[in-house]
């Protein structure tokens, strides 16, 4: 079996540069890091699409792109790959929800990111054990609320949509919330820092964004605004919380718990 220590040299810096190349690509030229900041920048001309731009912007800078320099750092790591997988399967069933190739397409770019990062860094899949009953339950949670939030998106026959390179912000905004609650799942069974903190930092910035603008489009309102703020700052301390335990346990101070092979 292939492992990260028996990639020849020059494989893992093919995946080092694969993954930086990559990770421009999704925040610069796929405009993670231009849309993120429209709101910041307080940008009138996308004034009323504000959360549809956040969301855009907070799937490929944050999401993505961060797991892909992560993977620049340390080629083929398991639950950064792992991250991109669930993301990248949000996509496409956000896509596939909504029946929208453009979409779709986007989905194939992103599993082809996936895979070639993954194969030229010897990646492989994380180690699982028991899931974490908090963000096990936080996730379960999650679940209903982004499928509610995410279907009069999908379904929109109203509103004017945005598009960014031909493809509409209203099911990449389901996926978004899709992505979020899966990768929260993902956290509760690695114990993974890395999914755990990026799906806590987009429900939060989404919350604090729907409570200040409550009536935009894409806007969960103030009251779904903060409670979705206070499940993102949840997730963090039962992340937090669990990789205590689990150090505790790797020390020897607390009896082991059984996981998965």
């Amino acid at each position: 079996m292939t492992t990260t220590e028996t990639v020849p040299r020059e494989r893992r810096i093919a995946a080092r540069v694969v993954a930086a190349v990559a990770a421009v690509f999704w925040a610069v030229l796929w405009f993670g890091i231009t849309d993120l900041l429209v709101v910041v920048l307080q940008d009138g001309r996308f004034h009323e699409d504000y959360l549809f731009e956040s969301g855009w912007g907070l799937l490929y800078l944050v999401l993505v792109a961060v797991p892909l320099v992560w993977l620049a750092v340390h080629p083929g790591e398991p639950v950064a790959l792992a991250q991109l997988g669930v993301v990248t399967s949000a996509v496409l069933v956000g896509a596939l929800w909504r029946g929208s190739w453009p979409q779709t397409w986007n989905a194939v770019g992103l599993a082809l990111t996936v895979t070639s990062v993954a194969w030229l860094g010897g990646g492989r899949l994380p180690q699982w054990r028991r899931p974490d009953p908090a963000l096990s339950a936080l996730a379960l949670l999650g679940l209903p609320a982004a499928v509610a939030y995410g279907a009069p998106l999908v379904a929109n026959t109203t509103e004017v949509e945005d598009i960014t390179n031909e493809v509409s912000h209203h099911p990449m905004q389901a996926s978004l919330a899709l992505a979020v609650v899966a990768l929260v799942a993902l956290a509760a069974v690695t114990a993974g820092r890395l999914p755990a903190w990026t799906a806590a930092l987009t429900a939060s910035w989404l919350g604090v964004e729907s409570i200040v603008y409550p009536d935009l489009g894409a806007s969960l309102g103030r009251t779904g605004g903060a409670v979705a703020t206070a499940w993102g700052v949840l997730v963090v301390l039962a992340v937090e919380l669990d990789r205590r335990h689990v150090s505790s346990v790797e020390r020897g101070t607390l009896k082991p718990v059984r996981t998965a092979d």
